[in-house]
């Protein structure tokens, strides 16, 4: 068969298809070729050409396939990261948000920066956000079930309770009486209460029927509450509660004072210099010597006030010495000690700003404490003069500036820190027991009731946002701090209820609030959980001695 190049088979196809009349016939006789080979050479070309479509047909498929295939790859990554916004999520970000102290329309403009779709993603079915009433809804649900855990939480958690700290916040007027745990601060009571009287606050301390000592501040409620359970207690030949006062009040009391009296001083001494100017400026230009007289007891005003200032310093610092739980020699304060130095100190601060302090000072709930860890570490069943060593390594301990100085009194210290060091050492398993009794015996001793602040000010985040609460998105607030674990500080990875010493197999609030108060009644018998506050860890003899 005759090959011919390809330019030819397709002028041949050309003729064929789009010659005139008589073209094929002529063109055959040109080439010396039939007829039917140009006919045979207008198919293959056709046949050739319908071949190329195809190619390019399957490589637009190929294309459009690997777009579709990096487009799914696309889509799987971003729903291996997203989440689904159901109601279930809607709600704990509601609550956990309430609880947190975020007011519910701050709430939802979080919740659609959240929700907005990104540029990268094509366009979808626009999720419309819920609204604050939507929000407020699943909050309150939340709020019912966190009432009805919290009683079962609550019969558990105040068993066995020894030492608490009560004070009361405002939510506008109405009070909420606040009761917490020091040592784990867990939040026992937060209840919402017509007015905060004696009968109040007696309903609390029942609910404790382990309590012996609460800290707290001046409030006459307060005062009479205990006073009634103590009656009650009494009738029922059980031991009263002490009342412990509360020190911070009183030392920032006396700072308070201090500065006035400072901020007075630099004004009397401003005056003077003022005066002493003025006569200085009007004797030179003038030669006019009056206003000397003035100036003279402008500057004895300053200096009275000045030594007024400075003798109240000094008996202050004395005070706030004299409340401390051991001497500047590492000796367990007593309260005879205590008592003396404020004795001394008072004449001093006889200015009528101190009354509020002098008042304070003198009540003999101040120096509960004192009583209190003689009491314990008195009731430990080991050798006492293992005790009495551990009871100054303590001191010096918690004293270390008294250590570090050069003079002989140091190098005594130092002398009885080594010494009692050893007594421990040889002491053996007794000592290290010594060390971790007296420890927390002096880690109960609880003077401030400051600590009750802090759940105060988590409910004040909210009284700041809509002045209004309920009992409701009160005990929402209580579950989800007794369950939150703290971040910083000595009770860092812990929540207050796993320092407190319930066993719950979750620690997240929301996963418990699944629960119902049945299940969670059974699981906490079944845990056999009790209150006692967890023993600190054990020190070594080798530790103590170094």
């Amino acid at each position: 068969m005759l090959n011919l190049p390809p330019e030819l088979r397709i002028a041949n196809a050309d003729a064929v298809l789009h010659g005139p009349h008589g073209q094929v016939s002529q063109r055959a006789r040109q080439l010396r070729l039939c007829r039917q080979a140009l006919y045979r050479d207008t198919q293959a070309v056709l046949q050739t050409l319908r071949g190329h479509e195809r190619q390019r047909q399957l490589q637009k498929l190929r294309d459009h396939a690997d777009q579709l295939q990096h487009r799914v790859a696309e889509l799987q990554t971003l729903l291996a990261n997203a989440f689904l916004v159901d109601d279930d999520r809607l709600a704990a970000y509601a609550s956990t948000a309430q609880a947190e102290g975020v007011s519910l329309p701050v709430c939802r403009r979080l919740l659609v920066v959240l929700m907005a779709k990104p540029v990268a993603q094509p366009p979808r079915p626009k999720q419309q956000p819920p609204s604050v009433a939507q929000l407020g809804r699943l909050s309150q649900a939340a709020g019912r079930r966190c009432t009805a855990l919290l009683a079962v939480l609550d019969d558990v958690s105040r068993r066995g309770v020894e030492q608490v700290a009560a004070d009361e916040v405002f939510f506008g007027k109405k009070p909420c009486l606040m009761v917490v745990e020091q040592h784990s601060l867990c939040w026992l009571s937060g209840r919402l209460a017509d007015s905060r009287s004696g009968e109040e606050w007696a309903k609390e301390f029942r609910q404790l029927p382990q309590l012996r000592q609460t800290t707290q501040d001046g409030g006459s409620g307060l005062a009479k509450g205990l006073a009634i359970v103590n009656q009650q207690r009494q009738q029922n030949n059980q031991l009263p509660v002490v009342a412990q006062d509360d020190h911070f009040h009183v030392l920032r009391e006396g700072a308070r004072v201090l500065r006035k009296m400072q901020g007075k001083v630099s004004r009397l001494l401003g005056k003077a210099d003022t005066l002493e100017h003025k006569v200085r400026s009007r004797a030179w230009h003038n030669g006019d010597g009056r206003g000397k007289g003035a100036a003279v007891l402008a500057w004895r005003r300053a200096e009275r006030a000045l030594g007024a200032w400075s003798a109240a310093e000094k008996a202050w610092s004395e005070v706030a010495e004299a409340l401390r739980l051991f001497t500047p020699q590492g000796i367990l304060n007593s309260v005879e000690r205590a008592r003396g130095l404020i004795a001394a100190a008072l004449p001093r601060l006889s200015d009528q700003a101190w009354s509020k302090v002098r008042r304070s000072l003198e009540r003999r709930q101040l120096l509960a404490f004192l009583d209190t860890a003689q009491q314990g570490i008195a009731a430990l069943p080991l050798p006492a003069e293992v005790v009495s060593a551990a009871v100054e390594v303590e001191g010096l301990r918690r004293r270390p500036e008294q250590l570090r100085g050069e003079g002989m009194s140091s190098g005594a210290l130092r002398g009885m820190l080594l010494a009692a060091g050893l007594v421990l050492s040889l002491s053996g398993a007794v000592g290290v027991q010594a060390v971790a009794g007296v420890r927390t015996v002096l880690r109960g001793s609880w003077r401030a009731s400051s600590l009750v602040e802090c759940l105060n000010s988590v409910a004040r985040m909210q009284q700041s946002r809509h002045r209004k609460m309920t009992q409701g998105l009160l005990d929402l607030k209580r579950l989800y701090w007794n369950c939150r674990e703290f971040r910083t500080g000595q009770r860092r990875r812990k929540s207050p209820y796993e320092l407190h010493g319930l066993q719950l197999q979750t620690r997240d609030w929301w996963e418990l609030l699944r629960w119902t108060p049945e299940q969670l009644r059974q699981h906490l018998e079944s845990a056999n959980t009790t209150a006692a506050k967890p023993l600190p860890a054990k020190v070594s003899a080798l530790e103590v001695a170094a």
